[in-house]
């Protein structure tokens, strides 16, 4: 409650003045994505009305063609003002939770921290991200952003081949030093076999020879919810302490979504899916909203909070 009483004082002294300015640019955004929206309406419909061709397929190419243009000039007309939001207003409430983090709008986690974790075994050809927050929480060096991962999916062939990108990861990838040095790589998954299939689950699961061994562990509520793999069964164990499994626990039903995590490289790397898109302004409504700003501060108090969620700054192992 005082951290809130704390932001509150903060959003009228320094933030809520940029607001109102940020505020009147948007109308006038809203003004020009009504006129981009509603001239490709009537391009459309004179399109379908006063051209008159052989085949349907080829008018409607051409219709497409021309909602595609309005996205492409929607997204342009809000560009400027989006990047302002972050710059003005999201990158101050990150300094106000933690002076010592940096935030970058148009910043990501490296793609090589990314595929390193080894959490997805899917070849990564198109890496995309934002908001990038990096620097320190207490002794914990930490960093994260939004990402978006997709593969390439190719199937037919000659005129019937078909190309597609799949996303097998959209969200949050966050990346701390967990102060340990580890010999081996720990994996730990939503479990998605055992829920389904029980017994055979946990065969199938034992079968996955890609992933190392699979660990079992002596919680059984954190073995329906985890399913760990792991190079090393003595140094899984070790770090996957009885008091880390619940934090995990906690952590994921905080959270209520898929949740990811590895052990290796002398870090923690959590992925969290999410279908949403944080820290983004609003079109169409007015952004001089104490709750709408607030709820920007919640989702970052969840994120910093991950370092207490672990108890990661508590330093009882050291680095050779």
């Amino acid at each position: 409650m005082e951290e809130t009483h704390a932001f509150r004082q903060y959003y009228e002294k320094n933030l809520l003045p940029d607001l109102k300015v940020l505020d009147r640019e948007r109308k006038k955004v809203d003004r020009r994505v009504t006129i981009i929206g509603l001239s490709a309406v009537l391009a459309i419909f004179m399109e379908s009305r006063f051209i008159n061709l052989e085949t349907k397929e080829v008018m409607m190419f051409i219709q497409i063609g021309t909602a595609i243009i309005a996205f492409v000039f929607i997204s342009l007309a809000g560009k400027e003002y989006r990047k302002k939001f972050k710059e003005k207003i999201i990158s101050r409430i990150v300094l106000f939770i933690d002076e010592n983090l940096a935030y970058k709008h148009d910043g990501k986690v490296p793609r090589s921290e990314f595929t390193g974790s080894n959490i997805f075994q899917h070849r990564c050809d198109v890496y995309h991200g934002e908001d990038h927050v990096q620097g320190k929480i207490g002794k914990t060096q930490i960093e994260f952003s939004e990402i978006i991962a997709q593969y390439k999916q190719t199937t037919g062939s000659g005129s019937k081949r078909n190309t597609r990108y799949v996303t097998f990861f959209k969200g949050i990838f966050f990346i701390a030093d967990f102060n340990k040095h580890f010999t081996a790589r720990t994996i730990v998954l939503p479990d998605f076999s055992e829920k389904t299939f029980g017994k055979i689950g946990q065969k199938l699961q034992s079968l996955n020879f890609t992933r190392g061994k699979l660990i079992k562990l002596e919680n059984p509520e954190f073995e329906k919810e985890f399913v760990v793999y792991g190079e090393d069964q003595v140094e899984a164990r070790y770090i996957l302490s009885p008091s880390l499994m619940e934090r995990i626990l906690n952590f994921k039903k905080k959270w209520n979504s898929k949740v990811y995590l590895s052990f290796c490289n002398s870090k923690v790397y959590i992925a969290i899916w999410l279908n949403k898109n944080l820290f983004e302004t609003r079109l169409f409504k007015s952004i001089v909203d104490y709750t709408f700003i607030e709820k920007n501060v919640q989702y970052l108090l969840l994120l910093t909070g991950i370092v207490n969620d672990l108890n990661l700054n508590t330093r009882i192992w050291s680095k050779k």
